[in-house]
């Protein structure tokens, strides 16, 4: 059974392949704007220069951020005078459960703490210093049967 009715002229031909062809114009076009002395090749250099220094300032802007954000968060950080886990903002160690009122915030010398405060917080709550304990740890040969 055949088909009847109009054929179209695109259908009917074999395929072409299409090959793109070299952007002249646009090629020519730029060469132009950048060897060209007038405004439009001045505005094109000064707007290649900004993406350049963009490239080489913006990371520069991003790390003194990320290092002002830093030192925001390590000032709001609350060490816990039991264990010593950091939190922020917390009322109670998330890790141990001691109370962290009243215990100073920021992460002090070397990040090991807050100044004599903090000790003297734990050592009044009877609670031992995390960097003053000793862990007894023995060690056992199992003998399979």
């Amino acid at each position: 059974m055949e088909l009847s009715g109009p054929s179209h002229p695109l259908l009917d031909s074999p395929p072409i392949c299409m090959q793109r062809s070299i952007p002249w114009f646009w090629i020519v076009a730029i060469g132009l704007l950048v060897l060209a002395p007038g405004l439009t090749a001045r505005l094109f250099v000064d707007v290649l220069e900004g993406a350049a220094l963009l490239l080489v300032v913006g990371p520069l802007l991003l790390a003194g951020a990320g290092l002002l954000a830093w030192q925001w968060a390590k000032r709001r950080l609350t060490i816990c005078p039991a264990c010593g886990t950091p939190s922020l903002g917390a009322l109670q160690c998330p890790a141990c459960g001691a109370s962290l009122i009243g215990v100073e915030r920021g992460m002090g010398q070397g990040g090991t703490g807050g100044s004599g405060s903090a000790a003297s917080t734990a050592q009044a709550a009877g609670i031992e210093d995390a960097r003053d304990a000793v862990i007894d740890v023995s060690v056992t040969e199992v003998q399979e049967p």
